[in-house]
């Protein structure tokens, strides 16, 4: 049989097409990794290529892992010989035989990056610049920016006071590496092109040597993996690159989509193969993504389409708040299991993970088992530790571990010596550590430093803990402002910091429903209940779990239910993107969010939604308004005595604290305490070595003991 039977009429092409460039343009679910590996099968077999010749480059680890899987299935132990990896892991490879050129032992080590910011936050001392006006985080992120546009500190472009500093930093920080004898992640790929670039005989050796080059995902290239391709490549032009313009959704990490656009200019006479048969989604689905992405300017243009099942139509939910939109998924998620599907069949998406708190609450409280993906689970992510760590303290000024963690964060010139020194001057006078602060001038070995930072902490604490009159959401913003969390995050001026922003803002939000829901703004009780939330377990024994993820943790997977949430403008597409233009990419990221969906999907939307404290009205995402409407079906709310709980036949009215009851997960327990009325029963329960756990009792599933409860 021939090799390439089993391949559709495109991706046939895509195969034949071995000499010159080709850009295979690859639809979501239209079997890209499936071509590449049949490709490189055909240049060995028929096309008399060795493996030795033949170079890959993927994106991830994991990529290049199914890669070479694949590829070895079809051609046997000689594909060991080929080179297949990620552009760092091939530019490690490169360096290691040829860096002595540029300067450096073979013997160089990697930085990550919390080595790279230790590096940066000393050069910053060595300078004498306020670490807090000058963060380390925000000179991390800006020299990656400029290496990832192949910009060395005598190219740097800005000439502001800012730029200018910029340029210092980066200039001492390449120095400083270079001494030690280091790389960080950004100069693998750096350094690599310089060395292609700079000397010809390299250039030339490793040209000869891969007469085929291949490229996955390709509209994620940045400038410098381009120029390395580039270099590799040479006059041969033997580049098979494969990849979807309407995947690009990087491009706020230096990914360049005009090197997928401009392929047919950088590389003459270059032939287009589009594969546009998908095989994952039913068409109604890729419809939907097709009739949204097709608003987009910037793009080659192609669509899909399947031979499967039409499928039903896309449910559309309007939710009054992001609570009620978060119950909407768990019902949907419950009546999916009744029918036959599995948790870990299902996915949640959103924009950001900020937006994750809502569903985790939703599903711990229905007994759904989930996993978190792209992400701590919200009370477990750093910045919302940190700012409950001043909580707590501000409640309980004797809870030395949480003050431990804040005590230094930020930075304010409390350092290991200082710690100590309080440390052990609390221990010998038998007071809390708090208490220690307020006595620094009494403290020996102290310096002068440390002494004033003390105090200023201890009268901080004490401001904090006369805020009481505030509401809950006021004393948490206050604390986050005022310790300077906030500000710090906001200096830094990168992504990852506007996440952290936008997750200290849900927990504001947090405090606002908090206190509207149970009454009272008491801290202790807050505090109290953020602990039992914390509690509740993530996915159950077997590692499965409905799954949470953002949008951009969900490219390259998909679930046969996919539920996308959060679709208002200002939240999806973010409102960052209305302020810097980049909405195609926004669109984009909804084009990949549809098309994770196989057999049914799930639109959201929240009429109000609860953000940084403040609720706001929101209009309907653009996108959802791109979905013709013969697409769509309104979707409901699930009564309580509707096919997702009717055959639970719950007891509710039996509940009782005190009672024993029976949870399938955690076994026999007692009520503790229960919340609410009807269909909106929260029971709370302490099990035996298992800790006190609360869920809605509708969903629970639980037996009673004596009185014959079952299922509520």
């Amino acid at each position: 049989m021939n090799l390439l039977d089993e391949l559709n009429e495109p991706q046939r092409q895509a195969c034949l097409q071995t000499d010159g460039p080709v850009l295979v343009l690859a639809g979501a679910g239209s079997g890209k990794t499936r071509t590449l590996a049949y490709r490189i099968a055909y240049l060995i077999h028929q096309k008399g290529v060795h493996p030795s010749e033949i170079l890959a480059f993927t994106f991830t680890n994991k990529a290049a892992r199914e890669m070479k899987n694949r590829i070895d299935s079809l051609v046997g132990p000689d594909s060991r010989f080929m080179w297949v990896g990620t552009f760092h892991s091939v530019a490690v490879r490169i360096l290691r035989e040829n860096i002595d050129r540029l300067g450096y032992d073979d013997r160089f080590v990697v930085y990550d990056t919390d080595d790279t910011k230790s590096l940066i936050r000393d050069i910053v001392r060595e300078l004498r610049w306020d670490e807090k006006e000058w963060p380390a985080g925000l000179f991390q992120t800006t020299i990656s920016r400029a290496k990832n546009r192949f910009l060395s500190p005598s190219e740097w472009e800005d000439h502001s006071f800012y730029g200018e500093r910029v340029q210092e930093v980066y200039s001492r920080y390449q120095k400083r590496l270079k001494a030690l004898n280091a790389l960080d992640f950004d100069d693998l790929i750096f350094q690599s092109v310089l060395l292609l670039q700079d000397h010809a005989e390299v250039r030339s050796r490793y040209q000869a040597r891969f007469k085929h080059v291949l490229v996955d995902e390709y509209q994620d290239t940045n400038l410098a993996q381009y120029r390395l391709v580039r270099h590799l490549v040479g006059e041969r032009g033997n580049l098979c690159a494969v990849g979807d313009d309407d995947q690009s959704i990087y491009g706020w990490r230096g990914a360049d989509m005009r090197n997928i656009l401009e392929f047919q200019r950088d590389y003459a006479g270059a032939a287009i193969v589009r594969l546009e048969q998908n095989y994952r989604s039913t068409q109604v689905i890729l419809d939907a993504a097709n009739a949204v992405v097709r608003n987009n300017r910037e793009r080659l243009g192609k669509d899909l389409w399947t031979d499967k099942e039409p499928g039903q139509s896309v449910r559309l939910y309007r939710a009054p708040d992001e609570e009620s939109e978060a119950w909407y998924a768990a019902e949907v998620i419950h009546e999916a299991i009744r029918q036959g599907k599995r948790l870990s069949d299902c996915a949640v998406l959103y924009r950001t993970n900020a937006q994750s708190r809502a569903f985790e609450m939703a599903m711990s409280r229905a007994g759904i088992s989930y996993r978190l993906v792209g992400g701590k689970r919200f009370y477990e992510r750093k910045e919302v530790k940190d700012v409950m760590a001043y909580l707590r303290v501000v409640f309980n000024p004797a809870d030395d571990l949480s003050l431990l963690r804040v005590i230094n964060y930020p930075r304010r010139g409390i350092g290991d010596v200082a710690q100590r020194r309080l440390r052990e001057y609390a221990s010998a006078q038998q007071i809390p550590l708090a208490e220690a602060l307020a006595r620094a001038d009494r403290i020996e070995g102290l310096s002068a430093q440390a002494r004033r930072a003390s105090s200023e902490l201890s009268e901080l604490l004490r401001r904090f803990e006369e805020s009481a009159g505030q509401s809950l959401a006021e004393r948490v913003r206050n604390i986050a402002e005022v310790s300077g969390i906030m500000l710090l995050l906001r200096q830094e001026r990168t992504r990852e910091a506007d996440d952290r922003l936008e997750n200290i803002g849900e927990l504001i939000s947090e405090a606002k429903r908090f206190e509207e829901e149970q009454g009272t703004a008491d801290l202790g009780e807050f505090l109290g209940w953020v602990a039992l939330v914390s509690d509740w377990d993530e996915t159950n024994e077997d590692g499965g779990g409905v799954w949470l993820m953002t949008v951009h943790s969900a490219k390259g997977l998909e679930f046969p239910l996919v539920i996308v949430a959060g679709l208002e403008e200002g939240v999806f597409p973010h409102s960052r993107s209305l302020n810097e233009g980049t909405v195609e990419e926004e669109r984009r990221l909804m084009y990949v969010a549809l098309t994770r969906a196989q057999d049914e999907l799930y639109l959201t939307y929240a009429e109000t939604r609860t953000m940084l404290g403040r609720t706001n009205a929101n209009p309907m995402s653009r996108f959802i308004r791109e979905i013709p409407d013969s697409l769509l079906s309104m979707g409901e709310r699930l009564a309580a005595a509707d096919r997702a709980t009717a055959a639970m036949s719950h007891h509710i009215d039996g509940l009782a604290p005190g009672q024993r009851v029976r949870h399938p997960r955690f076994g026999w327990g007692t009520i503790v305490a229960l919340r609410g009325e009807g269909d909106d029963t929260e029971v709370t329960i302490a099990f035996p070595g298992g800790g006190v756990r609360a869920f809605m009792a509708k969903y629970a599933q639980l037996v009673g003991e004596e009185s014959g409860l079952s299922g509520a």
